[in-house]
């Protein structure tokens, strides 16, 4: 069975992915909650919970921030709440919150997501002894190095499908920093407008903005695979992940529902490069205008990445 996981904007957007068949959907709050498309409230929280399960459905809470020694002081709260909500599942990167869900209480099932490290079988597969039920694989494996690492591992593992690649974070303020430097009053960076062109490469367009986590770089391309999912599907790589961060709106819930349609032709045998064309150019014309789609290191040969 394939299994679409979608980010969600708001509680709104994540009643329409939820009833437009997506079966588990990503929220977030600010403060561990690590480049979602928008904030949720615990109450907003608990709301989309209910209905996602009576739909049959499942929540996953963004908690994959990098934590500091402040925000460590918060985690028991906060997991507290969150398993009085009822949620079902975690994203979790950071070492200190897995030592910390050690403790019987605070336990929720998580996905191990740490990003560009997860890229072995082996590192999957130790995290699955320390509580992990999933693992979101590092967007930079290609298809050759998942051929090998599927068969190894001893969980399911996540593959991002759609959306934007994060490349760098750092803890810093670097666009605060950077106006400071030119003498320029700071704009407001919420809105995920700004990009970064290399100087001598004047092609180069990496999104990049700021928050309480600091800042965040992203690929000059958005993943697209949706001509490629046949390939996930004969190695039973089949938990696909969209992200939306930067694909507000109605857009994104129509782009995830070309997957939804893609799955079923996938489970119906019905595939075929016709049909998936069809797809592909709905996902262009819904995709915004000033972000292009690319299949980034899917396709890339394992000495290429190396």
């Amino acid at each position: 069975m394939i299994e679409l996981i979608a980010t969600a904007e708001s509680l709104t957007q994540g009643i329409e992915l939820l009833k437009s068949g997506v079966d588990r959907v990503v929220v977030g709050e600010e403060v561990f909650g690590l480049r979602v498309p928008g904030y949720l409230s615990f109450e907003e929280i608990l709301e989309l919970t209910n209905l996602a399960h009576r739909l049959e459905k499942k929540i996953i809470v963004a908690a994959n921030a990098i934590l500091h020694n402040d925000k460590i002081d918060k985690a028991r709260p906060f997991l507290r709440k969150l398993k009085e909500i009822g949620v079902d599942q975690l994203l979790v990167g950071d070492t200190g919150l897995i030592q910390i869900m050690k403790e019987t209480e605070y336990y929720i099932p998580y996905i191990y997501d740490a990003s560009v490290l997860v890229t072995s079988h082996g590192q999957i597969n130790f995290w699955k002894n320390y509580g992990a039920i999933e693992a979101m694989v590092a967007r930079e494996v290609p298809y050759v190095e998942l051929e090998k690492l599927a068969p190894e591992v001893q969980i399911p593992i996540i593959v991002q499908v759609y959306g934007a690649q994060c490349i760098h974070q750092s803890k810093r303020n670097l666009l605060d920093n950077y106006f400071r430097y030119i003498e320029k009053e700071p704009i407001d960076f919420s809105k995920r407008h700004l990009f970064l062109s290399e100087p001598t490469k004047k092609q180069t367009h990496y999104s990049i903005y700021q928050d309480s986590h600091g800042t965040h770089v992203f690929a000059n391309n958005d993943i697209n695979l949706i001509k490629h999912l046949d390939m996930l599907f004969n190695i039973k790589a089949n938990i696909w992940y969209l992200d939306g961060i930067y694909t507000p709106g109605n857009n994104y819930v129509e782009i995830v529902k070309q997957y939804l349609n893609a799955r079923e032709l996938l489970e119906n045998y019905e595939w075929s490069e016709h049909k998936i064309e069809h797809l592909s150019n709905r996902i262009n014309e819904l995709h915004p205008v000033n972000r292009e789609l690319a299949t980034n290191f899917f396709l890339y040969s394992a000495e290429k990445v190396k």
